[in-house]
């Protein structure tokens, strides 16, 4: 049987932490971050994805980040199967990529190795179902915090987009975007759109976006329960810098005999 290719993967729901953490391991490992998040492939969403910023991306080579104009469509096949390359050849040159994202759908369908039917819509059974391994040697790091400790981060962070001028980043991709789009449907930028044809207030607006990302959440606990070989790390009152120290460590131990480490 061929050796595996080895993957870390970080995961947890939305404003929980991933980026950071990401970031710290990818420049320990001398390694690079594959994108695990739908609505980061879009030019131009920055501020209501959450697009890690040009500092960030400079110092760590990220993949599947701006890949496609704004009114492109996406979906899990086209990230399988880019994902699935850019692994291939990252292990090839000895590294261990680190997949980091939100969508629990493409990472559940990257590496529990799942069979699409024609009409790209559905699944058959997965080479997790049939064989109980995952396709890749993995390693699923799952952050997670006290729901209520979440929501508050999450309110911060909308908050802040609001700051960083999040109303004029949807207001200039109008522009060249149509509001039906997939990429327009996404948490952060619909609600927008809505105060923009004047449907709401810019407070609603803003409101919106807060429950909406705090019910995205919940969903995204819902997918993670169908993902028992994920390594839970409870990081309510760690700093940054202790949450890399305890993942590090048991990354580390996990690929301890690999020359890629």
């Amino acid at each position: 049987m061929m050796e595996k290719f080895k993957l870390i993967v970080i995961l947890g729901a939305t404003a929980v932490g991933k980026t950071a953490l990401s970031l710290s391991l990818a420049k320990k490992l001398s390694t690079e971050i594959i994108s695990g998040d739908s609505m980061l492939v879009y030019k131009g969403f920055d501020i209501g994805s959450a697009k890690p910023n040009k500092t960030e991306l400079a110092e760590v080579k990220h993949h599947l980040i701006d890949i496609l104009p704004p009114n492109a469509k996406y979906n899990v096949m086209d990230f399988c199967d880019e994902a699935k390359k850019i692994i291939a050849n990252l292990n090839s040159a000895g590294k261990i990529p680190i997949l980091a994202g939100g969508t629990g759908l493409y990472i559940k369908s990257l590496i529990e190795g799942y069979e699409f039917s024609e009409d790209k819509t559905k699944s058959t059974k997965s080479y997790f179902s049939k064989t109980g391994e995952l396709v890749y040697d993995t390693f699923v790091i799952g952050l997670r915090r006290e729901r209520g400790a979440l929501y508050e981060r999450i309110n911060k962070r909308v908050e802040m987009m609001a700051k960083d001028g999040l109303f004029e980043e949807v207001e200039n991709l109008l522009k060249y975007t149509d509001k039906t789009s997939q990429s327009m449907q996404g948490i952060g930028y619909k609600e927008v759109v809505s105060y923009l044809n004047n449907e709401i207030s810019k407070t609603e607006s803003i409101e919106n976006i807060k429950k909406n990302t705090r019910h995205f959440a919940k969903r995204q606990f819902t997918w993670y329960k169908k993902m028992p070989y994920i390594v839970w790390y409870d990081i309510d009152n760690l700093s940054e810098d202790e949450i890399f120290e305890k993942v590090y460590f048991d990354v580390m131990r996990r690929f301890s005999s690999s020359a890629q480490i």
